[in-house]
């Protein structure tokens, strides 16, 4: 700090900042001139400052401006006629620092106004008036002045879809080598990160029965289970659940479109994707201790209508009447620019502020989305009145087609839904207070047989399904190729509202409504494109 008198200086120093002491000072009114703009005036006997004026002989004033030769720095003013308030005003400026201008009475002194500038001259600022075109913003693009390192690699959740849906594996069909393959590269994912084995006679492997695949024949299959010990003695006895299913088509069973028949269908987003996130989870969370127990399953049969889980809910490692909630991870590889869509949240009451709060925390773009259209583990646990969500990235062409390829994963996308999983696994994990369950009407289902080939809806539309619409109707995102809603002309954001005589209020009815037709059949399509509607006559195709 360097003092000068006033005297000595032909003008304000342009590249510093400094303080005018005194009302007498010569540079008295110069300090001013920076805060003309705000209607802060002085003159000899006093200061105005808006409809406020401050006289010298009865107060004690500190104002602060910009230079007005030089913005980049500050110019204060400070100016009392009591010497008694000079020790009171040390005392108390360090406190006030937040204000643009001061005033204070007394000898104490006691604060009598304050305030600050109106933001002016900032590139965050716009003067907007009225008729006016909007100026297009001018900042400048500037880099973090730092960024953290990435908590979960995309290179090792890569390598471990790249594994999954490789050619060795042959599409983990049901009762494959290549289902046990994976079965065995997940078990040891599990040990390596340190969990317990959950299953009897302490393995990793809940073995049950199933009849099915391309033989339809009885054959063993596998839930992986391992576990994290809850730390605190006052949640023992609950749990959460973290799961993903491990198990796809194969080579096209049970779910085939016409033409795949024979080929391998890799499984890549559907659902190597979740396992991989779950896998790298478990890594980054290695030496986690959870206050209450955290089971991670990777589910088989899931493509066989949801075998695993429903075997779990059956025979629970944990009471299901103390578990928390459960996190299923399915087909959340192809995020992209789109919004990580979290299904099923509907369940409990908390769900959308939990995952509201880990969109802020994370920066991920995050939907949640009411409905739960049960079409992945998470159902199995919601019939059974727990609380429950599925991870999805969104609907794509290469759904249960040999399209669904490593090489179209977005692994920069899985770290985001890595990050919003983490969040909210290790807020469900020390919640005290139980979730606000909302399944007081849900009716579990009787157990479902494994789906044959061509059980179920026969036919397709090639609508491909914009999830996160509430309805009524079925909103779309695009159309497959060659199908017959490609043909009708439907485009993205078409709302498709009737086939036949069925009206269709949600995807469920759509495919109920599908269910009623063969291939060939001509049906009457009713969609609607913004205010107007459209009727179109469509020959449905063969799945």
């Amino acid at each position: 700090m360097e003092i000068v008198s006033d005297s000595d200086l032909k003008a304000l120093p342009e590249n510093k900042a400094c303080w005018v002491i005194g009302d007498k000072n010569k540079f008295a009114k110069t300090a001013f001139d920076g805060a003309a703009s705000f209607g802060a005036a002085i003159t000899n006997d006093d200061v105005t400052i808006g409809r406020a004026v401050l006289t010298f002989a009865e107060h004690s004033i500190i104002l602060t401006a910009r230079n007005s030769k030089n913005p980049d720095f500050t110019v204060a003013f400070l100016s009392t006629n009591n010497p008694a308030a000079l020790a009171g005003l040390s005392r108390k400026l360090p406190h006030y620092g937040k204000y643009s201008y001061l005033a204070f009475q007394g000898d104490e002194p006691s604060n009598f106004a304050k305030g600050q500038w109106d933001a002016v001259n900032s590139p965050m600022t716009v003067k907007l008036e009225k008729g006016a075109a909007l100026p297009k913003a001018t900042l400048a693009k500037r880099s973090a002045l730092a960024t953290l390192p990435p908590v979960f690699s995309d290179a090792r959740m890569k390598k471990d879809v790249e594994f999954l849906a490789s050619d060795e594996l042959k599409g983990r069909g049901f009762g494959t080598a290549g289902l046990n393959t994976a079965a065995d590269y997940i078990k040891d994912a599990f040990a390596a990160a340190g969990l317990q084995p959950a299953a009897k006679n302490g393995t990793y492997f809940q073995k049950f029965f199933h009849t099915g695949g391309m033989k339809n024949e009885e054959t063993i299959l596998k839930n992986v289970i391992g576990l994290k010990p809850g730390a605190n003695e006052k949640m023992k006895g609950q749990c959460v659940v973290l799961g993903a299913h491990y198990d796809h088509l194969g080579l096209g069973w049970p779910d085939v479109h016409k033409g795949d028949e024979g080929k391998v269908h890799p499984g890549a987003d559907d659902n190597a994707s979740g396992v991989a996130i779950m896998l790298e989870l478990l890594r980054v969370l290695k030496d986690w201790q959870p206050d209450r127990t955290v089971i991670f399953i990777a589910f088989s049969g899931e493509e066989a209508g949801l075998l695993g889980s429903k075997h779990y809910v059956n025979n629970p490692v944990m009471s299901l009447d103390g578990c928390f909630g459960m996190l299923n991870l399915d087909t959340a590889g192809r995020l992209g620019e789109q919004k990580l869509l979290i299904l099923g949240t509907g369940s409990a009451s908390e769900w959308v502020h939990i995952f509201r709060g880990a969109g802020y925390v994370t920066g991920v773009n995050v939907q949640s989305v009411a409905d739960d259209f049960g079409s992945s583990d998470q159902r199995s646990f919601i019939e059974n009145g727990v609380p429950a969500v599925q991870f999805f990235s969104g609907p794509h062409t290469d759904y249960h087609r040999p399209g669904d390829t490593a090489d179209k994963i977005d692994y920069a996308g899985m770290v985001k839904t890595a990050a919003v999983l983490k969040e909210a696994v290790e807020y469900l994990a020390s919640r005290e207070e139980p979730m606000t369950v909302t399944l007081e009407n849900a009716k579990p289902q009787a157990a479902k047989p494994a789906m044959q080939p061509q059980s179920g809806r026969r036919v397709s539309l090639g609508s491909v399904p914009d999830f996160a619409f509430p309805g009524p109707g079925v909103k779309i995102t695009g159309t497959t190729p060659g199908s017959p809603a490609e043909a009708a002309g439907l485009k993205a954001g078409d709302i498709i509202t009737k086939i036949g005589n069925a009206e269709i209020t949600d995807l469920r009815a759509l495919s109920n409504a599908l269910k009623e037709h063969k291939p060939g059949d001509a049906v009457k399509l009713v969609f609607k494109r913004g205010e107007k509607e459209f009727s179109k006559e469509v020959i449905l195709k063969e799945r």
